[in-house]
């Protein structure tokens, strides 16, 4: 059956729209957010609390480079995957949705009429944002190396953003293999011990680009050992 061309036109329109729906259009609502306040002050607020927290903020300029151009569905992965830091996975995925619903409303996206549901995530896209890497989600290749607490990736790759939080599936990470080495060094965070065996391994690591005066830092949230091993 043939539909007519106004019928077409009107179903790639919608398409269209769907494509393009953004958190600037009231995605979620007060009350969602308010419950996403509660979890995130009883789960969250020990490392993204400043002063002495240990990780980033996550309102303002982090937030939209880190997630610039990235899905609501990157959020949600994210956090579900690295918090609360000690039992990351430990909520409801409803939860999980509340507090990015949270995380919307504390970076001044306005709330909206219908609640925020784990099926609209992949459709709803944050505005992009120009600017560096600077707590951006990267994905770097190199050499793991420890040094009393203290885990470095050395020879490694110029940081690449990425928008999945999560270790790289073995069809990227056979890709990734074939890397060549770099020559940037980057301290990691969050890593509290990695598989015996993975010393002075090729790795690939994800996390939060920073810096602490001139060194470079990856906050770790996953790492996956390579083939390769490096070589003295």
């Amino acid at each position: 059956m043939r539909l007519p061309i106004a019928a077409l036109l009107l179903m790639s329109t919608s398409v269209l729209f769907a494509q393009d729906k953004t958190v600037d259009q009231g995605v979620y609502t007060a009350a969602q957010a308010a419950r996403g306040a509660k979890l995130f002050e009883s789960n969250c607020t020990m490392c993204h609390r400043e002063p002495g927290g240990n990780a980033p903020v996550l309102a303002g300029e982090r937030f939209t480079k880190t997630f610039s151009d990235a899905t609501l569905q990157t959020v949600f992965t994210t956090i579900k995957t690295t918090m609360p830091r000690n039992a990351p996975g430990s909520l409801s995925d409803a939860e999980y949705v509340d507090l990015v619903s949270h995380l919307l409303k504390i970076n001044n996206y306005a709330d909206g009429m219908s609640e925020l549901a784990v099926s609209d995530l992949a459709g709803i896209k944050i505005p992009g944002q120009t600017g560096n890497l600077d707590f951006a989600l990267v994905q770097v290749v190199g050499c793991l190396a420890q040094s009393g607490r203290v885990w470095t990736l050395s020879r490694a790759t110029d940081p690449v953003r990425t928008r999945e939080p999560e270790a790289p599936k073995d069809d990227a990470a056979a890709r990734l293999d074939a890397t060549a080495l770099g020559e940037r060094t980057f301290r990691l965070g969050q890593v509290y011990g990695p598989p015996a065996g993975w010393t002075d391994q090729k790795v690939v690591a994800k996390g939060f680009l920073t810096k602490a005066g001139s060194e470079e830092r990856v906050n770790v949230t996953s790492m996956r050992a390579l083939t390769s091993a490096c070589a003295n």
